[in-house]
């Protein structure tokens, strides 16, 4: 049931989408692939990624996602194929020598890795029961229709992208993938009219709300799409209002993991709040372990596990099976989730925990600031750790964007939540899922604190 396919502009024909499928099922086949022999995914191109899972619905083979760590599972696991683009943009199928090591579990039907933004990424085994949920019921929540027509800029080999392709599959929407983040050419798509939905992150929708504040044909172009998702970090509630005040609808914000396909919680059309990532999706469920807040989740999308990681899959559940995600937050009565950061990027002041997004969301609620992260830097004191800022700001805006950021934090945080260092930046590093690379930020910190006790 595919619907109509653009990558980068241009139009891959039924016909030859067809054409090719067949042709690397077939070379797939012989290859050895089919249920529990994995084919890896060897290159972050979206049309290799549309074929390779077009070929996956025939014969059933497990596909491996973000194929640059795939040698690492080829010890353990049986892996019959790697694909890649061919000379002529079509995938290429390499068999692999038979190793004799056990295959994947017959149910096995993606292995996407987790960013690693808390530690070395690890291979998450999701079953097709697990994807059905996700085509269906996560897309039934999310009001996919197969009249849409549906602007992804972004990879499809994260669980968010990948997500999107298993919507396409099952309801036959018209998908037009933008394989790398233009800002210009996103806005130039967008002022063309044609599209109902947009998805993308949250660094995408900052730098479209810049632009659309100069802009009032992108304005409205985003406030005429039915649905503009977003995922991959938690957004500025800030940002979201103004959405809502610009454009005359919010971002449709949304909370998963690689864990869970993609989505356990969506904000839809007519029912979001700003501080939320929307409601709870009909059949997942989340709870707060009381003892540090975490949000733990249960339902059909969860992953089987980490592959071959018994350690990890120990630490990963509760002894009655619910996911720890990792991430300190709360369920308001009527189910709407409120995620407030990642428990080990806790910010620890005057004894006192914060989540860094208590103070982002100040500074991203600036004017001239598109994002904004803070790190905490260890002093080896009682007070606990000193807050660095750093903040993306286009060049023109640098000048004001200081004093404004100053003004806010005062007006706004005590004094101990107040970074005393803010560093603009152009962009910042990121994770594979395009979150903000805290990690290289502290690092960047440390460095320019280093720096500055030299120079003295």
């Amino acid at each position: 049931m595919t619907g109509r396919l653009v990558i980068d502009g241009e139009e891959i024909p039924r016909g030859r989408l067809h054409q090719e499928t067949a042709a690397l099922a077939t070379a797939l086949a012989s290859a050895g692939a089919g249920p529990g022999r994995g084919v890896v995914i060897a290159r972050d191109d979206p049309r290799t990624a549309v074929v390779t899972a077009l070929a996956a619905e025939s014969l059933g083979f497990p596909v491996l996602c973000q194929g640059e760590r795939w040698r690492s599972v080829a010890r353990t696991r049986r892996v019959a194929a790697v694909v890649a683009p061919g000379a002529d943009g079509a995938p290429s199928v390499t068999a692999q020598p038979d190793t004799g090591l056990p295959d994947f579990a017959e149910s096995a039907h993606t292995l996407l890795y987790t960013s690693g933004s808390s530690g070395e990424p690890k291979a998450v085994e999701l079953s097709h029961a697990a994807v059905g949920y996700h085509r269906y019921d996560v897309a039934a929540h999310a009001e996919v229709d197969t009249r849409d027509r549906m602007l992804v800029p972004m990879s499809l080999l994260n669980s968010y992208g990948w997500g999107i392709v298993q919507y396409w599959l099952s309801h036959g929407f018209e998908m037009h993938v933008e394989s790398r983040l233009n800002m210009d050419r996103v806005a130039g798509l967008l002022r063309e009219g044609s599209h109902t939905r947009l998805d993308g992150v949250g660094s995408m929708y900052a730098a479209l709300l810049v632009a659309a504040r100069r802009d009032r044909e992108l304005a409205a172009a985003l406030g005429a799409l039915s649905f503009r998702g977003c995922g991959g970090d938690v957004l500025p509630v800030g940002l979201v209002r103004e959405y809502a005040e610009l454009v005359g609808g919010p971002i449709h914000d949304g909370y998963g993991l690689s864990e869970t396909v993609a989505w356990v919680t969506q904000s839809l059309p007519g029912n979001w709040r700003p501080g939320t990532v929307g409601p709870l999706i009909k059949g997942s469920s989340a709870r707060i372990d009381p003892a540090e807040g975490e949000v733990l989740l249960h339902g059909p999308g969860l992953m089987d596990g980490y592959l071959d990681d018994d350690a990890a899959n120990a630490a990963a559940f509760t002894e009655d099976g619910w996911l720890r995600t990792g991430d300190r937050g709360s369920v308001e009565p009527d189910g709407h989730l409120v995620i407030e950061g990642r428990i080990k990027e806790s910010l620890v002041v005057h004894g006192e925990t914060i989540p860094p997004r208590f103070v982002e969301d100040v500074l991203a609620a600036c004017d001239p600031v598109r994002e904004a992260a803070v790190v905490g830097l260890p002093t080896g004191r009682a007070r606990g750790d000193r807050l660095v800022a750093f903040a993306v700001v286009d060049a023109r805006d640098r000048e004001r964007a200081l004093p404004l950021m100053r003004l806010a934090l005062r007006e706004h945080l005590p004094v101990h939540q107040r970074p005393r260092e803010i560093h603009l930046l152009d962009e910042f590093p990121r994770t594979r899922t395009d979150k903000p690379d805290r990690r290289a930020l502290r690092a960047r910190a440390a460095s320019l604190e280093k720096e500055k006790d030299q120079a003295h």
